[in-house]
């Protein structure tokens, strides 16, 4: 008997034996191990994309599109980690694979990864379902952040920016559709005047806390966050996730 002559239910119960790599591999065969691979992969709803294994593939655009085309609509959390030193090509491979594919993410974590004008803004179309969103560590400028936030209305719960030295709060400015906003780290973003987020906080009513640990300005205005009754905690607890590694 031919492999293809067996019923789905057999195809899944031998699919179910190859790993993450193997199936993507096999998915590339014909349509239907595509529709049986993607039934294995699409069980995966957090993933982690590990760059020190993707940097050594020669064929990275290929192994990116079947990634980001089979498990891109289901999944809900996604994470990478790329370093400052980073292939500009990968990366735009990848941003461009997050917006075009994931479109039903709920959590999106990229640290320690440069991202300009030019990845924001792809990027901008994961806003609309977003409920987390973690870039800390990305070399974010004022303009670049404040233009991706006030692109379209935010459902945004938990804003992590950590580490982003760049930052002055400028990007404050003008931003009101933080509406559902609950959290916001913003520490160690040491020249961050948190002056600059006065207005802001008449906007975001459903902010409860705020970690601006490493502000230099944060004595000369440390009552800014209790201001006419407001009442935000300082420090934050963010969702903590596990994420399924492929090696």
């Amino acid at each position: 008997m031919e492999l293809l002559a067996l019923d789905e239910d057999s195809l899944m119960e031998i699919f179910s034996y190859f790993c993450f790599n193997e199936l993507l591999v096999l998915s590339s065969v014909c349509q239907r191990f595509l529709h049986l691979c993607q039934r294995h992969l699409r069980k995966i709803r957090h993933f982690e994309l590990d760059y020190r294994s993707l940097a050594e593939r020669e064929n990275y655009p290929e192994y990116l599109r079947n990634v980001f085309t089979s498990l891109g609509p289901t999944l809900e959390a996604f994470r990478f980690s790329g370093g400052y030193i980073m292939n500009e090509t990968l990366k735009q491979h990848i941003v461009d694979g997050l917006a075009a594919h994931c479109t039903n993410l709920r959590h999106l974590t990229i640290n320690y990864t440069i991202l300009n004008e030019q990845q924001l803004r792809p990027l901008a179309v994961l806003l609309d379902t977003l409920f987390h969103l973690d870039l800390g560590r990305c070399d974010l400028t004022d303009d670049s952040l404040g233009e991706f936030l006030r692109s379209r209305p935010l459902k945004l719960h938990t804003l992590a920016v950590p580490g982003n030295t760049n930052l002055l709060g400028e990007f404050f400015t003008h931003w009101t559709t933080a509406n559902d906003l609950e959290q916001i780290d913003l520490s160690y973003c040491f020249s961050l005047n948190v002056q600059e987020m006065d207005t802001f906080l008449q906007h975001a009513k459903r902010l409860k806390a705020v970690d601006v640990t490493g502000s230099l300005w944060l004595q000369r205005n440390k009552d800014i966050f209790s201001k006419d009754g407001r009442s935000i905690a300082m420090g934050t607890s963010m969702p903590v996730l596990e994420y399924f590694k492929a090696g």
